[in-house]
């Protein structure tokens, strides 16, 4: 998987400029700049990029990667920036895979997310500003057979973790690059062999990676 390379080479990005100091930034005009930061702000976010899960789902099922191989996912973000470094807020992410190995190509496979996150900000006075950011919450997927009952799991993302680096193309907007993945237990499936949710009974933690590019809004606040 490509994105495995990426981790290394961020963990080695994000330090270096989270320690830079005032005086090794440029002028307004350079690359990395000083800018205005902003606190009290509602910031609205939009990210696209790649996704893929791995593991067990549990219940005697096939691993994740047999029923949803890579695919596409969309994420929407809304947050309150409370301090310059410091936000926090909801997020809801929608993904569509290809199939795995052992469902009929027929099949759509479909998955969301949505919950609650905090973001902290290293360097929210420049124009270059790596960021963490995590959340917990809601998780669930869709096998969608052609016909018949579409097979849907539910559960919780048990520890949601994003690493970026913001770039301010202007004081009310940024675009980052953004990776990182989520730990995930289903523990609720309705199948075609039930006639409701039932509970799975032995639950399994599985992960789901993502890799993309984010782009983020700042209504109102000061400065």
């Amino acid at each position: 998987m490509k994105t495995l390379h990426i981790v290394p080479m961020l963990s080695l990005l994000v330090p270096a400029i989270a320690a830079a100091q005032p005086d090794e930034l440029g002028t307004s005009t350079s690359f990395d700049h000083h800018v205005a930061p902003v606190q009290n702000a509602l910031e609205l976010g939009v990210a696209t990029g790649y996704t893929q899960g791995f593991g067990k789902l549990g219940g005697g099922m096939n691993n994740l990667e047999d029923v949803a191989s890579a695919g596409g996912a969309l994420e929407i973000d809304a947050a309150y920036r409370i301090i310059p470094n410091l936000s926090v807020g909801l997020y809801g992410t929608f993904s569509q895979s290809a199939n795995g190995d052992r469902i009929p190509n027929s099949t759509d496979v479909f998955g969301a997310s949505a919950g609650v996150q905090a973001a902290w900000h290293f360097r929210p006075a420049t124009s270059i500003d790596p960021f963490v950011n995590l959340g917990t919450g809601w998780r669930g997927l869709w096998l969608n057979p052609s016909s018949g009952k579409t097979t849907s799991l539910q559960g919780f993302e048990l520890a949601r973790l994003q690493l970026g680096v913001d770039y301010r193309v202007s004081e009310d907007v940024a675009i980052a690059p953004v990776i990182g993945g989520s730990l995930n237990m289903f523990v609720s499936e309705d199948s075609p062999m039930t006639q409701d949710y039932t509970e799975i009974q032995t639950k399994k933690v599985n992960f789901t990676g993502f890799a993309g590019l984010a782009g983020r809004f700042d209504l109102g606040g000061k400065r």
